[in-house]
């Protein structure tokens, strides 16, 4: 059978070679494919990826952070919420990787709910091929970044919101450009607190590379 795709160039992203490739393979694997081909898709390892990365969080969270329940709860729901893994699979140049269907594939751009369902399936997989610490070291890789910055800059909520509620009356200025092929995009930000530049960012859209200029702003504004 031909290979769909290049699972060598998958195991070097994700960091974890396979013993069953199988797997793999499934963890790529679209509904709209599936359907075609009468082959399992990748929603049962999704399914069971979700529950995995959402223990990852609660015991990192437990260990690592103070706060009530609330404020854990709120914090975990953020991280695993659709966008920070939809944007892990893009940061990864993961989602050229996903084997769909005919239809699917005339979609030039995939949704997040794919990529999130993609990134949930990968670590499904890799907890039943190589148990639960390979998945932390894939998770710390992919979405590590999100933690360290809350640990940092202490906010639950977008970064945006949270610099808008720390300046109430100070004058921020977001100025973004845009490079890159059109199909792959780099949106460069930079934010100015009251004509003073506090911080950059970048992302493959201009509402993440905002959120990463304000992240790095408010790391700024705490060691003055």
């Amino acid at each position: 059978m031909k290979e769909l795709v290049n699972l060598t160039e998958v195991e070097n992203i994700i960091g974890y070679n396979f013993k069953t490739k199988k797997l793999l393979i499934k963890a790529l694997t679209h509904s709209s494919y599936s359907n075609e081909h009468r082959v399992e898709s990748n929603e049962r390892l999704e399914f069971l990826g979700d529950a995995i990365i959402e223990f990852i969080i609660t015991e990192k969270l437990y260990r690592e952070f103070k706060g009530k329940e609330g404020d854990l709860s709120k914090t975990r729901a953020m991280i695993v919420s659709e966008k920070p893994l939809a944007e892990a699979v893009d940061r990864l140049g993961l989602d050229k990787y996903l084997i769909k269907g005919v239809g699917e594939s005339r979609n030039t751009t995939q949704s997040k709910a794919i990529k999130c369902d993609m990134f949930e399936a990968i670590c499904g997989a890799i907890y039943i091929d190589g148990g639960i610490e390979e998945v932390k070291k894939f998770f710390t890789v992919a979405v590590g970044d999100i933690i360290e910055n809350l640990k940092v800059t202490g906010y639950v909520d977008d970064p945006k919101t949270k610099l808008q509620e720390m300046l109430k009356t100070a004058k921020i200025v977001y100025s973004t450009s845009k490079s890159g092929a059109d199909h792959m995009p780099v949106y460069k930000t930079s934010v100015f607190i009251n004509d003073v530049k506090m911080g950059t960012g970048k992302g493959s859209n201009k509402r993440t590379a905002e959120e990463n200029a304000a992240s790095e702003a408010i790391k700024n504004l705490k060691k003055v």
